[in-house]
């Protein structure tokens, strides 16, 4: 690269890592809200709450570094434009498009990044937080060791206890199973503990009664117990035979599904389409900067800003993800259509080339806002010289 092509990659990093990293915490806490809700309802620690964290940052990749992009571009643009700096640029000879080389290579930087985080990252992430969501839903020993509430590990399950010891034994315990509506069964004793039984979770009671509810809420049987185990292990949701969903999966088996699993044009469709975004998404990191770059420098320079260049450039880079979430959509009704999905950022990246190739931005007063270059003298009418002379 020559100097103008490293000045202008330079100047993109800066604004390139702020978009970043301020669009990663707005979309960060859009995506936590359910890790949080999941977290805090059951207990967890914040080790836990970490892990999910991490977990979450390969979706916000997807989504930001294709906006970071397009912002630092408009930015960095707009900048050297208002302070004349490529103004002087295209006076000295240079074009549209070896000011957009710096950009372009800044996209295929971005677009590499983007491969690795939407065909590896993106589902090895997903298969490992949907594992673990359903690994601390099931955690019913851990849902139960708090004192003095009220909670709802489970459905159908209600616990209260009212102290716990530091040795984990549990002091005023109440269970009340309600799964089966037209017999409740509610538990008390003075003392428990939890354990595991041939690695099911029991809970263990002592000096109790189990009070039974029967049909029709007219009769109330009474049996007391020295000790009573009760295995928690229905409550567990069992994940060993769990489908994955296609965000689990890498393109590989969504492009060509099985169609065992896939037995419904819906559920075809849907795992196409997710296969399909996977490869696609990436060209929108190259197909965004670029019709940027096309958009602002498509027409002359004005004294007047580049507002109404920015807002266009914005406008055209959102409709063109749109567009490709459009055709994500008509993927998933109809699985054929795939190969529009990839149609919006390749005719964006040929349509930009087309623009920027055209010609050089103009110079003199359109590009500087100076004076123009003063026009060459006409030449003498010698019609005029002769009757100029005559007395």
């Amino acid at each position: 690269m020559k100097t103008l092509e490293l000045y202008i990659l330079r100047q993109m990093l800066g604004p390139f890592g702020f978009f970043v990293l301020v669009l990663t915490g707005v979309v960060w806490l859009t995506q936590s809200l359910r890790v949080i809700d999941i977290v805090v309802n059951n207990g967890q620690s914040v080790n836990v709450f970490l892990e999910f964290t991490a977990l979450l940052l390969p979706v916000v990749l997807s989504i930001v570094l294709q906006l970071g992009a397009l912002a630092a571009t408009i930015y960095t643009l707009h900048r050297m434009l208002s302070e004349s700096e490529l103004v002087a640029a295209f006076a000295g000879g240079a074009s549209k498009l070896r000011a957009s080389r710096p950009i372009a290579v800044f996209g295929l930087g971005c677009m590499a990044v983007l491969a690795v985080d939407t065909l590896y990252l993106m589902p090895t992430a997903a298969r490992i937080r949907t594992d673990r969501v359903a690994e601390i839903r099931g955690d019913v020993v851990g849902g139960l060791i708090r004192d003095g509430r009220f909670l709802n590990p489970a459905k159908g399950l209600t616990v209260y206890i009212r102290e716990i010891s530091a040795r984990g034994e549990l002091f005023g315990v109440m269970v009340q199973d309600a799964r089966d509506q037209n017999s409740v069964v509610t538990y008390t004793a003075k003392r428990g503990f939890v354990t595991r039984q041939q690695n099911n979770p029991t809970l263990v009671m002592f000096d109790g009664q189990a009070q039974r509810l029967e049909p029709g809420g007219r009769r109330l049987s009474l049996l007391q117990f020295e000790s009573f185990a009760y295995d928690l292990t229905r409550f567990v949701d069992d994940t060993s035979d769990r489908t994955r969903k296609p965000s689990e999966r890498f393109f590989w088996e969504l492009v060509d599904p099985d169609p065992e699993e896939a037995k419904s044009k819906r559920a075809q469709g849907k795992m196409i389409a997710e296969g399909h975004e996977q490869l696609s998404s990436p060209l929108y990191a190259l197909a965004l900067p670029l019709v940027a770059t096309a958009t602002m420098l498509s027409a002359s320079f004005s004294r007047h800003g580049f507002g109404g260049r920015v807002a266009l450039a914005l406008l055209f880079g959102a409709g063109l993800r749109v567009i490709g979430l459009a055709a994500k959509s008509a993927t998933t009704t109809e699985p054929s259509l795939w190969p529009t999905m990839y149609a919006p950022p390749i005719l964006g990246v040929a349509l930009a080339v087309y623009v920027l190739s055209r010609e050089t931005l103009p110079t003199g007063r359109d590009a500087g806002g100076g004076r123009r270059d003063p026009p060459e003298p006409e030449a003498p009418d010698p019609r005029r010289q002769r009757g100029a002379a005559r007395p």
